[in-house]
């Protein structure tokens, strides 16, 4: 289990209207934001650009000036404003110009959803999607609304950044499991399914809907679920001996509820992103682990969308997210980086997942469509096991 991170330093106090965006954005209500934010002041408006990293192509300087004019970035998200806010504050830093910042905290569907119904009329004001819903950006990419937009920091990454065409990953976040510290006997801590599987079975009648997991119904229970059972050797096996003791839900925040309650003891197959700062934030009452038979890695990814009102904003934000800063700013907000040699202790990189688990250990889900005929057939035989 990771050690928890040490505290981090006092922020400096921030303009009322960056307070007025988490609020706003924390709530998930797009109509909250609009006009809550004050426009950047002249001092902002005209700082010194920052210089590009030497790699940049020279007319990168057109895209940073052109930014100039559009002031704002709104995006389409089911990322909390914890995970988003230390990523602003680093781009706004930056770029002084673009402190008006939006965010949506909506479900995972709801961010797609909503973009395809206004971009059926023409006239939607979303620059970026952000998003952890494998399956939904395979169908993304097959509707060819995602810019061709190449990032000069493609080079300095893995080869898989750019999950689909015009789909970058943003951060790799394991899939997770969280226990409850004070429900649970020292030697009952899970270090896995298959670990749990071993004592949810010693005490059948004790555990017996105490286990929460998410529903494969919905697009990331499924990715997550299919992830584990396709590439963890006997992963159905493990699924058999577990499920019936599990009851579903529709997120991770639920997910970890329960188990603060002590409704769950345990809950699986959740994002690290929402399940390891809770845990490293609840004063000792939660555990967490990965699965040390296999863990399933779930990127969240950004897209520019080819309608972006802001265009050149939304590439610097793009940029800037997958750069080492922007990484290590990702890892701040309590997700996990990629990029080779970011520098941040904060949380583990997926770099540092593979060294303490083994590379062969650690699975990266790749987005693809998922035929509905299929995902049925899935979640059929995932409630058979259920019983």
């Amino acid at each position: 289990m990771s050690p928890t991170p040490p505290p981090s330093p006092p922020r400096p106090a921030r303009p009322s209207r960056r307070r007025v965006l988490r609020t706003a954005a924390a709530a998930g209500t797009f109509a909250a934001l609009g006009g809550a934010l004050a426009s950047c002041t002249a001092d902002e408006a005209n700082a010194a650009a920052p210089k590009a990293p030497a790699y940049y192509p020279a007319s990168y300087d057109k895209i940073v000036e052109a930014s100039r004019r559009e002031e704002k970035i709104l995006i389409y998200s089911n990322t909390s404003q914890t995970n988003w806010q230390p990523v602003f504050d680093a781009f706004s830093d930056r770029y002084p110009w673009l402190s008006d910042i939006r965010a949506t905290n909506l479900g995972g569907s709801a961010v797609y959803e909503r973009y395809y119904s206004e971009s059926a009329t023409g006239r939607s004001p979303v620059d970026l999607l952000a998003n952890n819903a494998g399956p939904l950006w395979g169908d993304y990419a097959a509707r060819n609304v995602a810019s061709d937009y190449r990032s000069p920091e493609k080079d300095h990454l893995p080869g898989w950044a750019e999950l689909v065409p015009g789909v970058w990953t943003m951060s790799t976040d394991a899939v997770t499991l969280i226990y409850n510290r004070k429900t649970l006997d020292a030697s009952q801590f899970p270090k896995g399914l298959r670990s749990l599987a071993d004592i949810v079975e010693a005490k059948p009648s004790r555990f017996r809907g105490k286990i929460g997991v998410y529903d494969p119904t919905n697009a990331y229970g499924y990715a997550s679920n299919q992830g584990y059972t396709a590439n963890v050797p006997g992963g159905w096996d493990t699924f058999r001996r577990v499920l019936p003791f599990t009851r579903p839900d529709h997120s991770s925040g639920t997910l970890v509820e329960k188990v603060v309650s002590g409704e769950y003891d345990v809950s699986i197959n959740l994002s690290g992103g929402v399940a390891i700062p809770a845990a490293e934030k609840s004063g000792g009452l939660l555990g967490w682990s990965y699965c040390a038979e296999g863990t399933v890695i779930m990127p969240r990814a950004a897209s520019i969308v080819k309608t972006a009102p802001h265009p050149n904003a939304a590439r610097l934000f793009l940029d800037f997210l997958l750069s080492a800063r922007g990484q290590a700013a990702v890892a701040e907000g309590g997700l996990s980086p990629y990029r080779p040699g970011v520098r941040q202790d904060a949380m583990d990189s997926f770099q540092d997942m593979q060294r303490r688990l083994g590379a062969d250990q650690v699975h990266l889900y790749r987005p693809k469509k998922v035929p509905q005929d299929v995902m049925e057939a899935y979640v059929t035989r995932w409630e058979k096991a259920v019983g």
